[in-house]
């Protein structure tokens, strides 16, 4: 059996958060990873608690490398600042796209390409846990077994019943998809090399792309042509869907999406997105009628194969004295409806930059009317990356946008809805609005909020950055709970080195007599005492921070801190004594620590928590105890000692 290798990951304080959050500030947005060096092509996928991760090139040591980072709902990274190092494998100067996706137990799963094996790019996949164990070993798993042949822009799906499928292009002449699946354990589930899926004759098949369906199943679809793809007319769409086994479920050959030719190349690669419902939704761009004019299509395919559009898909827009460009779709549950939306050009090209849209009702008819409608007019700014997201009946478009006669990009955002009218106040909002080369916007989407996450290459600094921005269902952004960054340490299990990671909960308090309690937080502080409390149902006011361990004494922030929506308090109780009202902290190996011993929770170290404590160390008791206050999960006479030292000096509360 294949070992597999656990790297567990302890982050210090210095490293562990970057301490940012969502911002409501279209102008900083939310910095990811600013190091020196190129950060770019960023992805990113959707946890299930909302939060997100974000993976990235980087070439901060010279070469390209790959990092990760985890952010939760409020936008506070997870992992160490700047990104966690996936691989500093050699990496081609030319760049190859690459994926990831996320499973249910919100593991990340990165595909991409490197040259490890010699001077040809070849596939690696890498599972990440939530808390940045690397679960495949720390080089990951292999996907080829062809390492002389060039495979390209890998992509990956988390099926349902727990593995994982990869596609990617096998450069071999001609061109085929090669695929496999992997096991939780990395193991191969469809033989020892991947299955490899040729056309017909020297016909070509690139650009796979995979979304999940029903069963442990995965729905493919795929470029098949001959000749040179940049030149090639016969460019068609095929789709397929595996069984968890690999079993074809669907008909044979798989010309089912486009037949005819002439899609755009290149130029265009052609999305799939899932419909909710184990089916998919095709989009892609072709001049069918070789009239020089690209036109937006799209087809829906149920679970069971069947084409739910006119065969060779519905049109966006008929007008056929202008292009249309860069389409995105969304399917929408709750009605049966599919929207598009596109940017569009005249014919020339010399005016460009309208934001067009088209519904479909469940049979694929034009809702919009025969051109679709105008989200916003043709100008001299061009548009790119638009991404289209739906949750009940709204739905979410974000793009980037070019403007005239610069290098300077901004990121906009609209929601609409199935009368095509505006949802947000403004219209069109904008996300991101410092001048600046904005590379490769992704966007994710929360379907449980409906918040999206935007994120991009930014020179802003001079080279890449990773930024990146959240977009609240409303069109509003940033967060308006109240968020406190602490550092917390606790006597007993703090050795000077790290601290025990334990659960405190945090309280805010109000200012005034009696300070009465707001709101509450449950933490389970790091290794280094950090932790981030959001407090959901606390206004934005001045209020005391007071924290409560199950075996220490009660401590409160030195005077009252101003907590402010969309911006973090940052608070250090380790830091001087001063920290804690009344200075009522020990110090203890470097750091100002609360007093440990209350084991019964009446506001004094005494006699009860002395008695309590040796009784159950005379008894060995073991485990998750109040009376184990070094958290080593034994109590004895180092638990003893510690609370006799504290209820000699009769430590008590000191309150406002």
């Amino acid at each position: 059996m294949k070992k597999i290798f656990f790297i567990v990951l302890v982050f210090l304080a210095s490293s562990l958060h970057s301490f940012s959050q969502w911002t409501g500030n279209t102008v900083t947005n939310t910095v990811i990873s600013n190091p020196t060096g190129d950060q770019a092509t960023p992805k990113i996928a959707m946890t299930s608690d909302g939060g997100c991760y974000i993976t990235w090139f980087d070439n901060r040591a010279g070469s390209y490398a790959v990092y990760l980072q985890k952010l939760n709902k409020y936008g506070i990274a997870l992992f160490p600042n700047n990104g966690l190092l996936i691989s500093s494998n050699p990496q081609s100067t030319s760049l190859q796209d690459f994926n990831i996706d996320v499973d249910a137990s919100d593991n990340a799963v990165i595909v991409f390409t490197d040259q490890r094996n010699g001077s040809t790019l070849n596939p690696f996949a890498y599972l990440i846990s939530p808390s940045g164990v690397f679960l495949w070993g720390p080089n990951g798993v292999s996907l080829t077994d062809s390492t002389t042949i060039s495979q390209n822009v890998p992509v990956v799906a988390a099926t349902s019943d727990g593995n994982y499928v990869f596609a990617w292009t096998y450069s071999s002449s001609p061109r085929r998809i090669a695929y496999q699946k992997l096991n939780s354990a990395g193991l191969p589930q469809w033989g020892p090399a991947p299955v490899k899926m040729r056309g017909t004759g020297a016909e070509n098949f690139e650009y796979a792309r995979l979304v999940k369906s029903d069963a442990g199943s995965v729905i493919m679809s795929w470029d098949a042509y001959s000749g040179n793809i940049t030149t090639s007319s016969s460019i068609k769409l095929f789709t397929q869907k595996f069984s968890s086994s690999n079993a074809k479920l669907w008909t044979s050959p798989q010309d089912t999406v486009q037949n005819l030719g002439r899609l755009a190349g290149i130029s265009y690669i052609p999305t799939l997105v899932s419909d909710g419902q184990n089916g998919a939704v095709y989009t892609w761009v072709d001049d069918r009628d070789a009239n020089a004019r690209q036109s937006a299509w799209v087809q829906r395919f149920n679970s069971s194969g069947v084409a739910q559009f006119p065969k060779n898909g519905s049109e966006a827009s008929a007008l056929s004295t202008n292009n249309h460009f860069l389409p995105s779709s969304t399917y929408c549950i709750s009605t049966g409806e599919t929207y598009t939306f596109w940017t569009e050009t005249n014919g020339g090209q010399t005016v460009v930059g309208g934001l067009y849209g088209q519904k479909f009702n469940s049979s694929g008819t034009q809702q919009w009317g025969s051109s679709g409608k105008e989200f916003k007019s043709l100008d001299n700014n061009q548009l790119s990356f638009i991404s289209a997201y739906s949750k009940d009946t709204n739905v979410v478009v974000t793009y980037t946008e070019l403007l005239f006669g610069s290098a300077d990009y901004l990121v906009k955002a609209m929601a609409t809805g199935p009368s095509s009218e505006f949802h947000w106040a403004g219209n069109i909002i904008t996300c991101a609005s410092y001048l600046s080369n904005k590379i490769r916007r992704q966007t994710g989407f929360d379907q449980n909020s409906g918040m999206a996450v935007m994120t991009w290459s930014d020179n802003r600094s001079g080279s890449g950055d990773i930024l990146a921005q959240n977009l609240n269902a409303d069109g509003t952004m940033g967060i308006s709970q109240q968020v406190l960054n602490v550092t917390f340490s606790i006597e007993g299990m703090w050795n000077g080195v790290t601290q025990v990671q334990d659960t405190v909960r945090f309280y805010l308090r109000n200012s005034s007599s009696p300070f009465s309690a707001v709101d509450s937080s449950k933490l389970y502080l790091n290794s280094s005492g950090n932790g981030t409390a959001v407090f959901l149902n606390a206004a934005p006011g001045t209020y005391y921070i007071q924290a409560i361990h199950r075996n220490s004494l009660e401590s409160w922030s030195a005077t009252s801190q101003l907590f402010a929506s969309g911006s973090p308090v940052v608070y250090n109780f380790t830091a001087s004594q001063s920290q804690t009202f009344g200075n009522n902290s020990i110090l203890k190996s470097g750091r100002y620590c609360a007093y440990s011993g209350d084991v019964v929770k009446d506001g004094t170290v005494d006699a009860s928590d002395l008695s309590d404590v040796d009784n159950d160390a005379l008894n060995s008791v073991s485990g998750y105890f109040p009376t184990d206050v070094t958290g080593d999960n034994f109590v004895d006479a180092i638990d003893l000692s510690v609370v006799d030292n504290n209820a000699t000096n009769s430590v008590s509360v000191i309150r406002p």
